[in-house]
């Protein structure tokens, strides 16, 4: 069989490396859990309660850097995982079913040593969150969503198509044309145009080469794409599994200029939640806090753990 790597941009394994595993105030580890390899960044001391950060699409642990550094800097046992199919964990070409990566998740808690880990998870990665909560509530201690808001209201609430944004999902969910365009790189920068923020798109393109690289190997856009289209197009037997009421603390930050996930669709979260939900809201941000808005992010998650710690 042959596959075309076209649009693919030249960088060395050393420079590809850089991109994928830059030096910083973490330490790359890879652990092996529920039948696959998965990296993590970790940071902060080992006798410290653990914290599970789950990125969203199109991006890699390294969007969640800033609150990697800061909850290890707070004393938090904090790691940024590459979830399957993403970054340096395992790139398998089939099996991207969210019930599958939120297990993916509770595998890797238990992996590392800890009965329980608080978990925060921003885009597709919050919607995880959710259904590990759901699905596998022992294994979390709290949860905090990003831009993330509960997986059952979002099948019959996504953008018009009409939209920037909505014509950015609908490209998503373009057969064989969404690959060509996400290992190019196009589909990074339409995100960025039409899921961002309006004053803050800047900060999201100097990131863009350490997501471009990660994308343009050989099945990471096929992977990529397989998770972000089945977390947002859920069958029936994920859906009866995650209509339940989860009974851990919660809270939801969501950002005020995001077309993607606008603030009215976190209304009917509390039917899903027996204690009641925390809710920040991130001014100047749009679907990518964790890049357009960092330090106010920060606060929030530092806040979110001293209520719930």
């Amino acid at each position: 069989m042959a596959f075309n790597f076209t649009g693919r941009p030249s960088t060395s394994n050393r420079d590809g490396r850089s991109l994928l595993l830059p030096e910083g105030d973490w330490e790359h580890v890879t652990q092996n859990a529920g039948g696959a390899n998965f990296h993590l960044a970790q940071a902060g001391p080992g006798d410290g309660e653990p914290v599970i950060l789950l990125h969203g699409f199109p991006r890699t642990w390294y969007s969640m850097r800033h609150a990697l550094t800061a909850l290890g800097q707070a004393g938090y046992r904090a790691f940024a995982m590459d979830q399957r199919g993403f970054g340096t964990s395992d790139l398998q070409p089939h099996g991207q079913d969210p019930l599958r990566m939120s297990a993916d998740v509770a595998a890797v808690i238990q992996s590392l040593g800890f009965e329980h880990a608080h978990i925060i998870g921003a885009g597709m990665g919050g919607q995880l969150g959710w259904i590990l909560a759901a699905t596998n509530p022992d294994v979390v201690s709290s949860l905090m969503t990003i831009a993330a808001p509960h997986p059952l209201t979002l099948d019959s609430n996504l953008p018009s198509p009409l939209t920037p944004a909505g014509r950015t999902v609908a490209r998503i969910r373009m057969p064989w044309a969404n690959v060509r365009a996400l290992r190019s790189g196009a589909l990074l920068d339409q995100t960025t145009e039409t899921w961002s923020g309006p004053h803050s798109k800047s900060k999201i393109v100097e990131d863009a080469a350490a997501y471009r690289y990660a994308f343009s190997r050989p099945f990471a856009a096929e992977t990529a794409l397989e998770a972000v289209i089945r977390a947002n197009a859920l069958t029936k037997r994920t859906r009866k599994r995650i209509d339940t009421v989860v009974d851990k603390p919660i809270s939801a930050a969501m950002c005020t200029q995001d077309p993607l996930r606008p603030v009215k669709l976190f209304a009917r979260d509390q039917q899903w939640a027996r204690q009641p939900i925390t809710t920040y809201e991130i001014e100047n941000s749009g679907h990518f806090p964790t890049e357009e808005a960092p330090e106010r992010l920060n606060e929030v998650i530092l806040d979110h753990m001293r209520r719930v710690s």
